[in-house]
């Protein structure tokens, strides 16, 4: 029975050619790409976090009084006021419960503005 005998080379070539169709089949490229992209996300989101101001305690203490709803409204802390702009139409009720918070702390609604609006002079 003849043995064949393999140069270095040629055994390079096979297995570089087994691995290939190897990774190909656990489509190891394609979660590889995937785990780039969101370490990307996540370094972008930790950058930002980051460089945030931290709020005064009552802008916290408004937001913190939102709890989820400040998440659907655009947060601006001026030198004199707060600002809570929704991101979208608010529904009636998420409209109604954050008109309320904002009153509770000095603020009103400006329908000129479309905007909630607290004064911080006002505000607790």
């Amino acid at each position: 029975m003849p043995i064949e005998v393999l140069t270095k080379e040629e055994i390079e070539k096979i297995v570089e050619a087994k691995l290939k169709k190897l990774f190909y089949d656990m489509r190891i490229a394609e979660k590889i790409a995937e785990l780039n992209s969101s370490i990307s996300k996540l370094t972008e989101d930790v950058s930002r976090l980051a460089t945030r101001e931290t709020p005064d305690p009552w802008v916290a203490a408004l937001a913190k009084d939102l709890g989820p709803l400040a998440e659907m409204l655009e947060i601006q802390d001026t030198k004199d006021s707060v600002t809570l702009r929704p991101k979208a139409r608010l529904r009636e009720p998420d409209f109604e419960t954050v008109r309320e918070i904002v009153s509770q702390h000095g603020g009103l609604w400006s329908s000129q503005r479309r905007m909630f609006i607290v004064p911080k002079h006002l505000s607790n």
